[in-house]
This record gives structure tokens, C-alpha cells and sequence, in this order.
């Protein structure tokens, strides 16, 4: 019988979660989760306990572990603008967007003021492909919010994606204007105007990098857009000048590339992915539909113009940079790809439509391909293989010295490590090579080697090839690409507007002291690297 001092469970799911804040207070976030679960437990419609379990998850970058929590908590209390927007932030990092935009409109509805929530509501839309969308997001926020920086930043970037030279230049100008010295605005301004830029914003910058306390955020920011002006100017000491010191801050931010892990990691997926692994007994598979394509290579190999080529087929569809496939990986934790043969059936199938919603979501019904440029899916080929064993992929080439040129003049995303230093985009370009040419002889899928010098030398030639490999019937359409309307978010945005030209092949030569490692004979599968 209960007595009036005993303990019930609301009474000991309080107490736990009262536990858990203090706990949480002191830093002690595993103690925390222990203690909200232990809430959960008791009370499963404490909305607290499971709130805070989820926020606790997230704080560790534990998102998936969070997802299951938030939802509970949601479900509970679906008005709640911080549990709501809690769960719209993991749905976004889970990598399922299209569940994150219904919740970003739930917070923004409630503040519509709210820049982050405004910010974060677009990216979602960005991710969706929904450029037109994102675009009036950002105008209606700049309605309530003309002097956000931040708002016209987020508006010059989506004018970009889209191709809208002069609205994003007046966008990134209204950024400036509203946070003088801002130096992501000012490298746009730089960046935009590189063949022609004003000479005060010049001087802005390079007082910027001349000064000793310059951010080393800002620096690099500022570095690789001023040593694309010196590149332009014919001036390629100063570039690579600023290039080196960009990709020394970089380094200095978000540390070294680390080529011991990089290796173990190549090795363990050509360990595990062997010839035997897909002709296995009982072997699973997600999906039998041939419309992925594989769009892979290293970054700045081309792979955003080969996209753009087969885009402008009638019956192919560009879907951008697929995060799912990386996303996935996550998912499978710490011991892939040594689990892969345990994977079953049930969990590819699911996995396989999920992709496949994510990479139809734009698409026509005409579309008979569906194209992946996610340049380092190289890594992630076995996987692809096992979710859709009839899909193709497509390799991209290019002489490895403009490769390296290429990145190292970049600012590439920030976990990017291999991209801020020359030795290790030469590691990075090997281990590549090796890896794809055990792709060829292991996985089941076709591999087409497109190389970029071929193709912008005989630009027809190398396109029918191309739609070929897809099985497809040759357009005329496929060489008029830079007609495309289409989003790019990628950093070849504006070379891809452009009918193909080969001012790029060979610009290596205007930095052949910086760039001794990089002779194509020393690399692996060195033949089929050399231009031509």
C-alpha cells in the first residue's frame, strides 16, 4: 500500500530530473542522459525528461541518438517553439531535411524575427533545392530585418546558386554595409569582381592580411580571395603568397590532415570490399532501380561539369551533392566497414528508398538518371554497391598538379583538412587512385573514366560518350549546359555558366616551383592520369 511519504514514479521521475539538471550544470552530460532516461522511464509523458535527454544528446554531437528523444518530446508538447526547434535542427543533421523545413516554418511562424531560425530555415530550403523559396524566405526576414548582415550575407550566397551575379553583389555590399569589416562579405565582393575588382576594397584586404591580430578565420577568408585577383593580374608569387598564408590559418583553426587514419581507413574499405564480398551467398541488396549515377573524383576534377552535361538531358537529373551517403556512414558508427556483411535486407531496402525520395525529390517523372556529384562518394562506392548494385558510376580525371592548384586556392568546407596543405592534397590524390582502381576490379558496378583534358578538347565526343555509358539516346542539348537555370552550389558555379573553354588545363605551369611533388608518373595508375 502507498503511503503518503512513499515514493511514486512521478515523484522519483522528478527527482530524477532534477538530478539530471543539476548534474547537466556541472558538466557532467553522461551522468545527465543517465538521469533523464531514468526519468523517461518513469514518467513517459514527462516532456522535460525527454526534452532535455534530447538537448543533452545534442550538446555531445550526438544527433541521431537525440532524433528518438525530441520527437517524444515534440509529440508531447507540438506548440513548443524550442523543443520544436530542437528537433528541426536534428532533423536537418540526420540528413532528413525534407522533415526539418515543416518545423523550421513552425518556429519562424511563431518568431519571425528570429535571424537564426530565418537562417536556418534556409539552409533547409537550400538543401531541398528549393532556391526560389529560400530567396523570399531571406526577402521576407529583410521586411522585418532590413539591417540584418547576416540575413543580405545568406541572400548574396542563394543569388549566387543561383547565377544572379549583380543581386548578389548588392547583397554582399548591404552586408558590408551593415557590419563594416565583415570579412565573408568583403571575400565575396573579391571573389565576384576578381578580373576587375575595386581598388579601395583591394587595399581593404590586403590591410586586412597585413595586420597580426586578423582572425585566423578572417585571414583565410580573405587570403584565398586575394591570391584569385593576384592569379588574375598574372602576379603568381603574391598568389600563392596568399594561398599559403590562407591554408596556414585554416590549419591553424580546424588542425592537420591526418594521412596515418586516411590510410588505415582506404585500407580497411579495400580489405573489406573485395570481388567475394557482392558475389557472396545470401548477399543483400536495397534496391534493384538503375537510375543513380555516381558522379566521383576529387574535388575540382570536373565532376561538377560532367553533372551539368548529363542535367541537360530530358531524361536525366542533377541532384546536387547528395549528403545520404556520408550521412549514412555516420549512422553505421565507428565500426564500418567491418559490418557491412552483417547489414541485412530489411535495412538496405529502407535506406535505399530513402535515397532514392531524396534524390527524385526535384526530379521529373521523364527521369531516367538520377545524378550523385558528391565528389568524395569515392570512399563510399561499397556501400552504393550494396543499396544499388545496377547503378553507374562516373570517374572524373584531371592532370593531379591543376587538381592540386585548384584546391589549395579553395576555401573548401572546414573539416576539409586535406585541402590546406600540398602534401597531403598529393597523399589525398593517390590514395584516390588506388582506391578507385580497386573499385574497378571489385565492385559490380560499370565505371566510366572521364578525363577533364579530354573533354575540353573534343567536347562532343567526350559528352556522347558519356550519355552513352547511361544508356541513353544522344541530345545536342547536353553541350549547351552554361544555358541551365539550375542551382549550383558548388565553387565551379560560375565556370560552369561558361561554354566549355580550356583556359584551366595546364594553369599549374604558373606554379610549377610550388608544386614538385605533383609529377604525374609518381602517381598511382599513372598512365591513365596523364592529360590526353
Amino acid at each position: 500500500m502507498t503511503t503518503p511519504h512513499s515514493p511514486t514514479p512521478a515523484r522519483e521521475a522528478a527527482s530524477a530530473l532534477a538530478l539530471g539538471r543539476e548534474q547537466a550544470s556541472r558538466g557532467d552530460f553522461d551522468g545527465a542522459r543517465r538521469s533523464f532516461e531514468h526519468a523517461t522511464r518513469l514518467d513517459p509523458g514527462q516532456f522535460d525528461a525527454w526534452f532535455l535527454l534530447g538537448i543533452t544528446h545534442m550538446r555531445d554531437e550526438r544527433r541521431l541518438e537525440a532524433l528518438p528523444a525530441l520527437r517524444q518530446a515534440h509529440r508531447l508538447q507540438p506548440g513548443q517553439v524550442d523543443a520544436t526547434r530542437a528537433l528541426a535542427d536534428a532533423e536537418f543533421h540526420a540528413g532528413t531535411p525534407g522533415d526539418a523545413l515543416p518545423l523550421w516554418q513552425a518556429v519562424v511562424a511563431a518568431r519571425p524575427g528570429d535571424v537564426d531560425a530565418r537562417l536556418k530555415l534556409g539552409e533547409t530550403l537550400n538543401r531541398l533545392g528549393l532556391l526560389g523559396d529560400e530567396i523570399a524566405n531571406y526577402l521576407d526576414a529583410l521586411a522585418l530585418l532590413p539591417e540584418s548582415a547576416d540575413i543580405w550575407m545568406a541572400l548574396a550566397q542563394a543569388h549566387e546558386d543561383g547565377g544572379d551575379r549583380d543581386e548578389a553583389l548588392h547583397a554582399y555590399r548591404q552586408a558590408l554595409r551593415f557590419r563594416p569589416g565583415w570579412a565573408t562579405p568583403l571575400g565575396g565582393l573579391l571573389a565576384l569582381q576578381r578580373k576587375a575588382p575595386p581598388a579601395e576594397l583591394v587595399e581593404q584586404a590586403m590591410a586586412f592580411q597585413a595586420r597580426h591580430d586578423l582572425p585566423d578565420r578572417d585571414r583565410a577568408l580573405l587570403g584565398y580571395a586575394l591570391g584569385k585577383i593576384h592569379d588574375s593580374r598574372g602576379m603568381h608569387a603574391a598568389a600563392m603568397a596568399s594561398w599559403h598564408d590562407a591554408n596556414a590559418a585554416r590549419r591553424r583553426t580546424n588542425g592537420q590532415y591526418d594521412q596515418a587514419h586516411a590510410e588505415a581507413a582506404t585500407r580497411h574499405l579495400i580489405d573489406t570490399f573485395d570481388a567475394r564480398f557482392f558475389t557472396r551467398p545470401g548477399a543483400a541488396v536495397g534496391s534493384l532501380d538503375e537510375r543513380p549515377v555516381f558522379v566521383v573524383g576529387m574535388p575540382r576534377s570536373g565532376t561538377t561539369l560532367t553533372e551539368q552535361i548529363i542535367a541537360m538531358h530530358s531524361q536525366a537529373h542533377g541532384c546536387g551533392e547528395l549528403p545520404d551517403l556520408p550521412l549514412l556512414v555516420k549512422t553505421l558508427g565507428n565500426d564500418w566497414p567491418g559490418n557491412a556483411a552483417g547489414i541485412g535486407r530489411s535495412f538496405l531496402e529502407e535506406r535505399a528508398a530513402r535515397y532514392l525520395e531524396a534524390a527524385s525529390r526535384q526530379a521529373p517523372d521523364t527521369a531516367l538518371r538520377l545524378v550523385d556529384k558528391s565528389p568524395l562518394n569515392y570512399f563510399n562506392l561499397g556501400l552504393a554497391a550494396m543499396l544499388f548494385p545496377r547503378a553507374r558510376v562516373i570517374w572524373c580525371r584531371r592532370d593531379p598538379r591543376d587538381i592540386a592548384l585548384s584546391i589549395y586556392s579553395e576555401n573548401f568546407a572546414l573539416d576539409a583538412r586535406f585541402a590546406t596543405d600540398l602534401e597531403a592534397i598529393a597523399h589525398s590524390i593517390a590514395l584516390q587512385t588506388r582506391l578507385m582502381r580497386h573499385w574497378q576490379s571489385a565492385l559490380p558496378l560499370p565505371i566510366h573514366e572521364l578525363q577533364y583534358e579530354a573533354l575540353v578538347e573534343s567536347p562532343e565526343s567526350q559528352a556522347r560518350a558519356l550519355v552513352a555509358f547511361l544508356g541513353l539516346p544522344w541530345e545536342s542539348g547536353c553541350l549547351q549546359f552554361h544555358r541551365s537555370n539550375r542551382a549550383v552550389q558548388t565553387p565551379s558555379r560560375w565556370q560552369v555558366r561558361e561554354p566549355i573553354h580550356g583556359r584551366s588545363a595546364g594553369r599549374w605551369r604558373h606554379y610549377a616551383n610550388s608544386l614538385p611533388g605533383f609529377d604525374p608518373d609518381s602517381f598511382p595508375g599513372a598512365a591513365a592520369d596523364r592529360p590526353g
